[in-house]
């Protein structure tokens, strides 16, 4: 089961190499988190970057939550695990989880989509992870090469930004 363990904003580093120290590796399978590629001009010239796609957040994957929560506890900096209710917490949703495993790779890194822009102005995926998420995207920005979209995800809606890249019509 994947659950989603919630830190500070600027920690999410530190807090996913203390896990993958602290928690004994019989209580997780994986610690990671989810990133996105996305173009950014430097000095004139674009370069292609990573950045967190879900700030202030840290992904576990276990199958032994009760002992995963206990030895969680004592890492510092943690706030809280998500979903949380007394003395047990809940994992992702089965829909969560494929939708963060369908724009993620193996890596939990999401790829630059591709997009062309019509002649009506209109912006079409034709190629990446937005391209089944298409119906979810509220903002594009060119000048920005990054997409808006707005998903379901811990029982709210939240806005995640996503690389694209402009191309030619072929």
């Amino acid at each position: 089961m994947w659950y989603v363990i919630q830190t500070f904003g600027g920690e999410e580093e530190r807090t996913a190499h203390m896990i993958r120290k602290g928690i004994s590796p019989c209580y997780i399978e994986e610690c990671f988190i989810p990133k996105r590629e996305r173009m950014k001009k430097f000095h004139g010239c674009w370069n292609k970057v990573e950045e967190i796609l879900f700030h202030g957040y840290v992904f576990v994957i276990s199958e032994k939550p009760e002992g995963m929560y206990r030895e969680l506890m004592q890492i510092p900096k943690l706030t809280k695990i998500l979903g949380r209710e007394r003395d047990y917490f809940i994992p992702l949703n089965e829909e969560e989880e494929r939708f963060v495993r369908r724009i993620g790779d193996e890596e939990h890194r999401t790829s630059i989509s591709k997009v062309v822009v019509g002649e009506d102005k209109m912006v079409r995926v034709v190629d990446g992870p937005l391209k089944d998420y298409m119906g979810n995207v509220v903002e594009v920005n060119l000048h920005k090469r990054e997409a808006k979209i707005q998903v379901q995800f811990m029982k709210r809606r939240v806005e995640l930004y996503m690389g694209i890249e402009m191309i030619e019509r072929g």
